[in-house]
């Protein structure tokens, strides 16, 4: 049976996205990259698998979103937060670190059929690249919602 993350490894050759890939504890396996959003700015993402059966987990994390430095701004984050996780999300969570990091995650479960997976990742980069704008505008103070 070929693992998972070997099929992973061959839709990343066959799209050519270059992702770093590391072994971690306890056989989980994670691969980082950054989705190119403007010309500017790059978001950081992350893949981990759990320990490979014939269906594993694994978690999609877009971090540094946005961070919010102005914690009296909290509250308007978090009703953008919570509103874009009702109508724009999808099957990803938007959410709030207790640094301030703004991150989205997906968690899921793939088998050797891997292209949903993929799906679901280029889906993420989609969903950012959409909300990305509005979590700036609370963040800035133009959000006019």
């Amino acid at each position: 049976m070929t693992k998972i993350t070997d099929q992973f490894e061959t839709i990343l050759k066959e799209k050519q996205i270059p992702l770093a890939k590391k072994e971690i504890e306890n056989g989980q396996v994670t691969y980082n990259g950054k989705f190119q959003l403007t010309k500017d700015k790059a978001l950081p993402f992350g893949i981990v698998f759990d320990k490979e059966n014939e269906i594993s987990d694994y978690q999609i994390v877009y971090h540094h979103l946005a961070f919010v430095t102005n914690f009296g701004k909290k509250t308007a984050v978090l009703e953008v937060i919570n509103e874009l996780n009702e109508l724009q999300a999808g099957y990803y969570r938007i959410c709030l670190g207790s640094d301030g990091e703004i991150y989205m995650r997906l968690l899921g479960r793939t088998s050797a059929n891997i292209q949903p997976l993929y799906e679901m990742l280029v889906t993420g980069s989609i969903i950012a690249k959409a909300i990305l704008p509005r979590i700036e505008a609370v963040l800035d103070g133009t959000d006019t919602k």
